[in-house]
């Protein structure tokens, strides 16, 4: 599966925007200059980002680390982090998504892309409060992004402006539907094992995944679409489960 990332690192983060707020105030303090080249080429020509020094490719807009521009002159900073769960939000997510269904489609390559909601997150409020199940959401959070490989992304959205639901989305470069379901099975399982403790007590959580995929003969992703549908039909199913959406 390759190497393990944790969740994005605020620091490095504040540190990139920074730098880029001093590149715009430095370029409207001189005369316009060409196009700096995109990102910092190695000797063994592998291009870094310049801000966090992250591994990119040719066809990267952003950065999947840092979120930042890899053309600083072209692109503007995206504002990357989801305050409760310290993830991507989901327009840094869904810009990683586009980018990488054009890379899919240039070089044939699968890509798939997991939905996951905590099971009866409203149970779980009603029995703790708004402020411990916030708490368990950053737990869940922190186990499944310690759970990702390097080229993947995960992502959740914010849960005041998504009316008290909790999804997390994982973006999966060049990974096909069985390699999909063994991460989606991964996160699954190393959530239910985990003991959260809650007010001096131990809670056990769950979730629920769904999966879509898309290979070059498939005309059309629409990943979360599927994704979510798949997630739906897990929750009619019961709890902590993993469905993978079928073939639009």
């Amino acid at each position: 599966m390759g190497d393990f990332l944790t969740s994005p690192n605020r620091n490095d983060m504040i540190t990139a925007l920074q730098m880029a707020k001093n590149d715009k105030a430095a370029r409207t303090s001189r005369p316009t200059k060409p196009a700096r080249p995109r990102g910092t080429a190695s000797a063994d020509g592998a291009s870094g980002c310049r801000y966090c020094r992250a591994s990119l490719r040719a066809t990267d807009n952003y950065c999947s680390h840092c979120g930042m521009p890899v053309d600083p002159v072209k692109d503007q900073p995206l504002f990357v982090v989801e305050g409760l769960s310290n993830l991507f939000n989901i327009v840094f997510f869904e810009s990683l998504l586009e980018q990488e269904l054009n890379r899919a489609g240039r070089y044939g390559h699968p890509i798939s892309v997991l939905v996951v909601e905590i099971d009866n997150l409203t149970a779980l409020e009603r029995a703790y409060g708004y402020d411990q199940t916030n708490q368990l959401i950053r737990g869940v959070a922190e186990i499944m992004s310690g759970a990702v490989r390097e080229p993947d992304t995960i992502a959740a959205t914010n849960r005041v402006t998504a009316l008290g639901m909790q999804r997390f989305m994982l973006l999966l470069p060049e990974t096909d539907e069985e390699g999909a379901f063994r991460a989606a099975e991964k996160v699954r399982s190393l959530v239910g094992s985990t003991r959260f403790a809650v007010d001096d007590e131990e809670s056990v959580l769950t979730i629920s995944v769904g999966v879509a995929s898309s290979g070059p003969a498939r005309e059309e992703a629409n990943l979360v679409g599927r994704a979510t549908q798949a997630l739906i039909m897990s929750h009619a199913l019961g709890d902590n489960r993993i469905q993978v959406a079928t073939d639009s």
